[in-house]
C-alpha cells in the first residue's frame, strides 16, 4: 500500500468509527435543533468527519519508529515561500506551476478551504469565525508536530512552518468565501418545535438508532471490562468473563424493556421524536406485546443460539421491514399488532382534533 494512500485509509475508517459512534447523538440533536434529520446533511457531516481526520492523517502520519527520529529546525520567518519561488524561478506559467514551492503552499491552501466551507455550511457561520477556526486548527497541528507529538517524540520529526499556518488560514478563509458566493442559505426557516409527518425514512432512523444503542452499549462492556483488567493489572479478572457478555446484552434489553413499558415507545423512537397512541387494546397489554415483537424480540433472538432463534430472526427483521412500508402511518409489524399508532411529540391535542 502506498504511502500517500495510507493515510486517506485511515481517514475513512476513523470516521467511519466516529460516525458509528456519534450516530444516536447527531439523530438526537438534528431533531431537537432543527427539527429533523434530512439525507444530505447527514452526509455533509460524515464527509466533514472524514475530512478533519484526513487533516490529522496527512499532516502527522507516518509516525516514524523512535529511533528513526531526525529532529528539524523551526521555520519561523513569515512569508519565505515567496524567497522560494523566486529561487526555484517563475519564467513563464509552465514554470510557475511546476514550481515547487507555489505547489507547497497552494496545497497548504486548498487542504483548508473545505474547513472554511464546511464552517459555513453546516455551522451557519461566516468570514471572521471560519477564518479563526482555520486558525486555531493549523496552529494545533503545528504545535503538536513541533512537540513531536506532545512528547511522545524527543523532538519535531516534521516542520513548523510560520507559512503553513498563514496558507492554511488562507485556505479557511477562501473556503468560506466560496461557500458564500455558491451557496446562499434560504430565507425560510423550518420551526423546529412544528409537527413533521412519520415517514418511513424517519422510522428507519428510530430502528437505526435502536440497533446501535444495542451494539455501543456492548462495546462500552467491553470497555469496562478492559479497564477494569487495566486497572487490576491483571489479564484476567476474578469476574468471569460470561458475566460481561450477559451484561452486553441484558442492559439493552432492560432498557428498552423499560422505555416500551413506560411510554410505549423504543429508544430510537424516542430520539426521533415519535410517541405512541394507544388504540383498542390496554395499555398494559399492548406495551409487553409491542415489545416482544419489535426491538424486544430482535434482541432476544439475537442473543439465542438456538436453531429456531436463527430461523425466526430474519423472517422478522424481514416482516417488520416491509410493514414500515406498507402500514398506515408507517406503525410497522409491532404496533400494529399492539393496536397503537403512532405519531410525533409536537403534536398537539388540538392539532390531532384537526387532522
Amino acid at each position: 500500500m502506498s504511502s500517500a494512500f495510507t493515510p486517506a485509509l485511515i481517514a475513512v475508517i476513523g470516521g467511519c468509527v466516529i460516525a458509528v459512534v456519534a450516530f444516536v447523538p447527531f439523530v438526537a440533536m438534528s431533531y431537537r435543533r432543527r427539527g429533523e434529520m434530512t439525507f444530505w446533511r447527514s452526509i455533509l457531516w460524515f464527509v466533514a468527519v472524514i475530512y478533519v481526520m484526513a487533516l490529522w492523517t496527512y499532516t502527522l502520519l507516518p509516525f516514524p519508529e523512535t529511533r528513526d527520529v531526525t529532529c528539524v529546525p523551526l521555520q519561523t520567518a513569515p512569508f519565505a515561500f515567496v524567497g522560494d519561488i523566486a529561487h526555484y524561478g517563475v519564467g513563464s506559467v509552465g514554470a510557475l506551476m511546476q514550481n515547487p514551492a507555489v505547489v507547497q503552499v497552494s496545497l497548504n491552501v486548498v487542504l483548508f478551504m473545505p474547513l472554511g466551507w464546511f464552517i459555513r455550511h453546516l455551522a451557519g457561520r461566516g468570514v471572521v469565525v471560519a477564518t479563526l477556526i482555520g486558525f486555531v486548527v493549523s496552529m494545533l497541528i503545528e504545535v503538536t508536530q513541533v512537540t513531536g507529538i506532545w512528547g511522545l517524540y524527543s523532538c519535531a520529526y516534521r516542520v513548523f512552518d510560520v507559512d503553513d499556518l498563514i496558507a492554511n488560514t488562507a485556505g479557511a478563509l477562501l473556503g468560506s468565501i466560496v461557500g458564500m458566493l455558491l451557496w446562499r442559505r434560504s430565507e425560510r426557516r423550518l420551526d423546529a418545535g412544528a409537527p413533521r409527518p412519520i415517514t418511513a425514512p424517519r422510522r428507519f432512523v428510530g430502528i437505526l438508532s435502536d440497533v446501535a444503542v444495542l451494539w455501543i452499549t456492548g462495546w462500552v462492556v467491553i470497555a469496562v471490562r478492559l479497564g477494569i483488567a487495566l486497572l487490576d493489572g491483571r489479564p484476567e479478572l476474578a469476574i468471569p468473563e460470561e458475566v460481561f457478555g450477559v451484561a452486553a446484552y441484558a442492559l439493552p434489553i432492560i432498557v428498552q424493556l423499560l422505555s416500551v413499558l413506560i411510554g410505549g415507545v423504543t429508544i430510537g423512537e424516542r430520539i426521533v421524536l415519535i410517541r405512541a397512541v394507544h388504540g383498542s387494546m390496554p395499555a398494559m397489554v399492548a406495551r409487553p406485546v409491542r415489545f416482544l415483537l419489535g426491538i424486544g424480540g430482535y434482541m432476544v433472538l439475537l442473543a439465542s443460539e438456538s436453531f429456531v432463534s436463527s430461523m425466526l430472526l430474519p423472517v422478522l427483521v424481514l416482516v417488520s421491514f416491509i410493514m414500515v412500508f406498507t402500514t398506515r402511518n408507517h406503525r410497522g409489524l409491532a404496533a400494529v399488532a399492539a393496536r397503537m399508532d403512532v405519531e410525533d411529540v409536537r403534536v398537539r391535542g388540538n392539532d390531532r382534533a384537526a387532522s
